[in-house]
Formats: structure tokens, C-alpha cells, sequence
């Protein structure tokens, strides 16, 4: 029994690296083979991770498909075109960062999202961040939003040290009753 489990583990090790090795020497569409987790267990491939287009998801499961041995093809990929709409999707979804469209920008490579543009506060752009990081495929979130930094408290003026206390106004003259004024300037 020992001996059918490590064959067929040879043979699945076998039928990745073929694939793999189908996939870098096609030449019709460039795929990024560092991007994608190929397994393989008994005929059956099993391709995980990201690609740029839909075209390039067509492909790959194509090529593995015609990889001599391999039975089927159990496809796991995320597309990021799919995945700018998706979170897209969300941020536009959220009444945290509706009203923020269209200031937000969304950008995604190999599952890598990327937010670019201007919102109004640092609560928003935080906010951005973490619907995108919670949408199926995404592996990790770029922030490069714009938002205005929030006011700084005015603190109250101190005096430099070694500077005179300001001085006191002068006292103002106390109203004189009517009589008093007339009198003053007859004399």
C-alpha cells in the first residue's frame, strides 16, 4: 500500500512540473507561472492564484488541460480584472465610501489591490482599505489615497522662556457723575 501512495505522489509531482513546464513554453499568451499554485493528485490539476485577464485564465486551464496525463483541470483563479470590479463593487456597496465615487481608483495585480486618488478625510481612506482587503482574492492592499491630515489642536501661546511677563493694561478711569465734569471745566 505504501508503494501505490509514493508512485502516485511521483506521479503527481511528475504532472505539476509537466504543466508548469506546458505553461512556460506556450507561446501564444505570457503566463506569470510564479503567480499560480499547480497541484496535481491522481490525473486531476488543481491551479490556484492570480492572473491579469480573463484570456490569460482561458489559457492556462487550456494548456494544463492538453498536458499529456492530466485528466481535468479544477481551476481556483482569480482574474484581476474581476477583482478591480469586485472591489469596486464593495467600496461603491458601502455607504461608509459611496459618496466617495468617483475619487477612488482601483488598480490589481496579480491579486495585489491597489487604491489611488483623493477622499475627504483619513477616516474614509481607512475605511477604503479595509473593504478592499475583504474581498475574496485579495491578497494584500496598496493605499496611496489622498485625505486632508485632520486639524491640529491650537495650543495655547507660552512664553519663551526667559521673556518678561507681558505687561498690565492700565487701569481705565473710573465715569465721573455729571456735575463733577462741568465743575472740572469751569476751573
Amino acid at each position: 500500500m505504501a508503494e501505490a501512495t509514493m508512485a502516485r505522489s511521483g506521479q503527481d509531482e511528475a504532472l505539476e512540473l509537466a504543466a508548469v513546464d506546458a505553461l512556460q513554453n506556450y507561446s501564444g499568451v505570457r503566463v506569470w507561472t510564479d503567480a499560480l499554485d499547480v497541484k496535481a493528485n491522481n490525473g486531476v490539476v488543481e491551479i490556484g492564484g492570480h492572473v491579469r485577464t480573463r484570456a490569460e485564465r482561458e489559457v492556462t486551464e487550456e494548456v494544463i488541460l492538453k498536458t499529456k496525463g492530466v485528466k481535468d483541470v479544477a481551476s481556483n483563479l482569480y482574474v484581476d480584472t474581476d477583482l478591480e470590479i469586485a472591489v469596486g463593487k464593495a467600496l461603491g456597496n458601502d455607504t461608509r465610501t459611496r459618496s466617495s465615487f468617483p475619487g477612488i481608483l482601483v488598480g490589481s495585480a496579480f491579486g495585489e489591490i491597489y487604491l489611488k486618488g483623493s477622499v475627504t478625510s483619513q477616516d474614509i481612506k481607512k475605511v477604503a482599505a479595509e473593504i478592499a482587503t475583504k474581498v475574496e482574492g485579495v491578497r494584500s492592499v496598496v493605499n496611496a489615497l489622498e485625505a486632508p491630515e485632520p486639524p491640529k489642536p491650537v495650543a495655547a501661546a507660552k512664553p519663551a522662556v526667559g521673556a518678561k511677563p507681558a505687561a498690565k493694561p492700565a487701569p481705565k478711569p473710573e465715569p465721573k457723575e455729571d456735575g463733577e465734569e462741568e465743575a472740572a471745566a469751569e476751573e
